[in-house]
């Protein structure tokens, strides 16, 4: 029986294959024909071709904010991807394991599952995100110890309370990096009046985007001028990229205060000595670990590697599972209480 592990996110999707190792690691994003409606590209190669397509191609972002947005497209994406990787068929079957939001809905995870299912595979166990990255990132929650793990990806930020190999409480906001790419470009829109598109916004703020006034160093962004229509270069100041993304940043703020009151006392006070654990690409926006120790006193730092903390979490538990079959489920707690 073949075995694989998968982070699907908003932005990128990871495979890691029993006794190989991270074998996939590429954007999800699948390019189509408008006319045959036949597959292009995934991955990477589909993503290069964003706001740069010809009407009779179509390229489609399968998730949006954590969740499945278009089936269609996420099964094919999911289908394509992972025959690159491994092969299966009726005889030797998938099992698989898959990361997701710590707060899913039932009909969110029901997609999830849907998109994966097929005759060839057997079995479909789910990991919550905050749990599988701090597997990945070596990070001990077995004893009776209060543990938080705030994990910003692209369209949702988890945050966890883990302890005795459990999740105590969590939180999840439908908000990531791709929120603080679209208030960017709103920003730009209404008050520079140029238009930008994603990719280039959110290469932008790779580079000047701050959660905290670090740096005062301008940026200059290329731009579509919305009165004349003609390709322009806009300098945009330090002060400019703060205020544009401030209150998508503030709402993770205001949620990681939620959590950190809705918790026992006990576990609360021990995140003073073990500090805040942050992993996913969205928590690489400059200033972010500084901006939530100032708000929370609470030392904060990233996880050893963010960006694929939930994969090598995923991929632990597959090549180990009788040592953490207990962090598996077929169905959540969250989403089991949802449903009923």
């Amino acid at each position: 029986m073949a075995e694989i592990a998968i982070d699907l996110g908003t932005a990128n999707t990871l495979i890691h294959v029993k006794g190989k190792g991270l074998v996939f690691n590429e954007a999800t994003a699948i390019a189509f024909d408008e006319k045959t409606n036949a597959v292009i590209a995934i991955g990477d190669s589909a993503a290069e071709m964003i706001g740069r397509t010809p009407p009779s191609i179509r390229v489609v972002r399968p998730l949006s904010t954590g969740v499945i947005s278009d089936f269609a497209a996420a099964r094919l994406f999911l289908q394509q991807a992972i025959r690159q990787v491994v092969r299966y068929n009726r005889l030797s079957p998938l099992r698989v394991i898959i990361g997701v939001p710590s707060r899913i809905s039932g009909a969110e995870f029901k997609a999830f599952e849907d998109a994966l299912d097929s005759t060839k595979i057997a079995k479909i166990n789910a990991v919550q995100e905050p749990v599988a990255a701090a597997i990945g990132s070596g990070i001990n929650f077995s004893q009776p110890k209060g543990c938080l793990i705030i994990d910003v990806g692209a369209g949702t930020t988890d945050l966890a309370m883990l302890s005795l190999g459990r999740v105590v409480a969590s939180r999840s906001l439908r908000i990531g990096a791709d929120a603080l790419t679209e208030a960017f470009s709103n920003f730009l829109k209404n008050e520079r009046r140029v238009n930008v598109g994603d990719r280039t916004a959110e290469q932008f703020l790779r580079e000047h985007g701050q959660a905290m006034l670090l740096s005062h160093a301008p940026g200059v962004v290329q731009a579509v001028d919305m009165k004349l229509g003609l390709p322009v270069e806009v300098t945009i100041e330090a002060e400019e990229v703060f205020a544009a993304i401030k209150e998508p940043v503030s709402l993770i703020v205001a949620e990681l205060r939620r959590l950190l009151d809705s918790v026992p006392p006990d576990l609360a006070a021990d995140v003073l000595s073990e500090g805040i654990h942050l992993t996913g690409g969205g928590s690489l926006l400059k200033g972010l670990p500084e901006l939530l120790q100032e708000q929370t006193g609470l030392l904060c730092r990233h996880v050893e590697d963010p960006l694929k903390a939930v994969v090598l979490g995923c991929g632990q538990i597959l090549e180990n599972l009788s040592a953490f079959r207990f962090v598996l489920e077929a169905m959540p707690d969250e989403i089991r209480s949802d449903a009923n």
